[in-house]
């Protein structure tokens, strides 16, 4: 227990440090909105600029919407969470393999939010979209602390990407029928959820499954290489 309580402050406190900083980036707003643009004629050009269109098969009906914002509000960190204690649980070096994945994810996004900020749909209602979370969810907005946000924080999606990294840690670790569909269903629903609420662009969503499919990568080659370091001089495995 020791071990996972100092587990869970390290982690708490490098996560809260990732929130600081992002939240700590200027609000270049011009460029923000500039880029989303550019996002918009890219899919548009590749022929995927569905966004508006999905949103607005649910916009009639409260209840979808509110299925949306339930989604998007309350499945993040509280999944990411019970996760992360179901892996340390369950295989210890797994966990450490795909918690390294996560750091490395926010560093990543770090980099991204800070030289290439991107407003998200719900801030450009011209192009059709609307904010549903301020529709019927607005004290959420109104809770967070304001040193911790950002509004131009939209690519990579790390609501999508780090679905995405649950979805393929519990694929990894169990073969449990019922652990492995949550495990395909849970990132697609997100994936629906930040379209649907106009928090992200499908570009967004494919961008933070890319960070995220390349910070797995390094972290499994950070851990190849401790074992390697650790293996004693002189050892020489047996065919």
């Amino acid at each position: 227990m020791r071990f996972f309580a100092v587990e869970a402050a390290l982690l708490v406190g490098l996560m809260l440090i990732y929130w600081l900083i992002r939240g700590a980036f200027p609000e270049r707003t011009a460029d923000a909105f500039a880029r989303a643009r550019q996002i918009i004629h890219l899919e548009q050009s590749l022929g995927f600029f569905w966004e508006s269109g999905w949103q607005k098969q649910i916009i009639g009906s409260r209840a979808l919407v509110e299925i949306a914002n339930g989604i998007y509000l309350y499945g993040h960190l509280p999944i990411l969470i019970l996760c992360g204690i179901w892996l340390y649980a369950h295989s210890r070096g797994t966990y450490r393999t795909y918690r390294n994945a996560l750091l490395i994810s926010a560093c990543l996004g770090l980099f991204f939010y800070g030289l290439f900020p991107v407003a998200p749909p719900r801030l450009m209602p011209e192009q059709g979209f609307v904010d549903t979370v301020a529709m019927f969810n607005n004290t959420s907005y109104e809770i967070q602390p304001s040193i911790i946000v950002n509004h131009y924080a939209a690519v990579p999606s790390f609501h999508f990407g780090w679905a995405l990294l649950v979805g393929i840690a519990l694929i990894d670790v169990s073969r449990s029928l019922w652990v492995r569909s949550f495990a395909v269903l849970f990132p697609t629903l997100m994936f629906f959820s930040i379209v649907l609420t106009a928090n992200h662009f499908i570009f967004d969503a494919i961008a933070g499954g890319l960070v995220v499919l390349l910070s797995i990568g390094l972290a499994f080659a950070l851990e190849s290489f401790r074992l390697e370091m650790r293996r004693p001089v002189g050892h020489v495995d047996s065919a």
